[in-house]
């Protein structure tokens, strides 16, 4: 889905761990890179769909931040 990412449509966020082993983080760094509607929030030491286990805090500031800055 990284090849042709003009089938995201509005803003995304993705919360990818860096040490997910499903899918790695420079598969979600390369569709940042191509697609200006997707932030993404790289979360140090968490692996797949651990994001929020890691530092739910910061996951919850992440998205709050998100939301603000995409829903004006």
């Amino acid at each position: 889905y990284t090849s042709d990412p003009d089938w995201v449509r509005g803003p995304v966020l993705i919360m990818h761990g860096t040490r997910d082993d499903t899918v790695p983080v420079a598969t979600s760094e390369e569709l940042s890179h191509k697609s200006g509607d997707v932030t993404l929030d790289e979360v140090r030491g968490a692996h797949h769909v651990e994001s929020w286990n890691v530092d739910p805090e910061a996951y919850d500031q992440a998205v709050t931040d998100f939301l603000e800055r995409t829903t004006r």
